[in-house]
């Protein structure tokens, strides 16, 4: 007898949290041997002292990517944006639509692969001039940072795709476009 949950598939679990990271605590940071600020120090220390309430030892997110690891799943990725810290974790086997990843470039890791099929989308999608609020609506991603940092700049760097503006790169209504070869 077939399940209901037998026929979903999880493309990716994004937990978002209110609030930016705190004090000094960075991204590259996490996950890493330096001491990472608290928010609250007095209320660490009071669950610390209760043993198994919290443990402190900044363990969590090495232990994320050791789990993604271990399922041959890419690495968690981590936003700061606006107002909130977000957490992605991917399936490597689907992309949006529930196609296969597939890589051009071969690559064959979780991330990169989605990141190239993503790639190849937006050169395709860009033979006409897009902004990058419509490359986030096709690709359906709601981080425009991830758009950015993973797929336009390196696209950009790779010679494959360039600013309408040239003037002004970081014009709000700045438009993309693939370069024909």
């Amino acid at each position: 007898m077939a399940h209901f949950f037998d026929s979903i598939i999880v493309y990716r679990i994004e937990i978002i949290n209110p609030g930016a990271l705190y004090g000094t605590n960075r991204i590259d940071k996490l996950g890493t041997a330096t001491t990472m600020e608290s928010r609250n120090t007095t209320i660490v220390k009071i669950l610390e002292e209760k043993g198994s309430v919290i443990e402190n030892r900044h363990s969590g997110i090495p232990t994320m990517r050791r789990e993604m690891k271990n399922y041959g799943l890419p690495e968690p990725e981590f936003y700061e944006e606006r107002d909130s810290f977000k957490v992605i974790f991917r399936n490597k086997n689907v992309v949006h639509g529930g196609q296969q990843n597939i890589s051009i470039s071969g690559q064959q890791n979780g991330q990169q692969t989605t990141i190239g099929y993503y790639k190849n989308k937006v050169l395709e999608y860009c033979k006409e001039a897009k902004t990058a609020k419509e490359i986030k609506e096709y690709l359906n991603i709601n981080s425009r940072q991830y758009i950015s940092t993973n797929i336009i700049k390196p696209l950009i760097n790779e010679g494959k795709l360039d600013y309408t503006n040239k003037n002004s790169i970081n014009a709000k209504n700045q438009k993309y476009i693939t370069i024909k070869k």
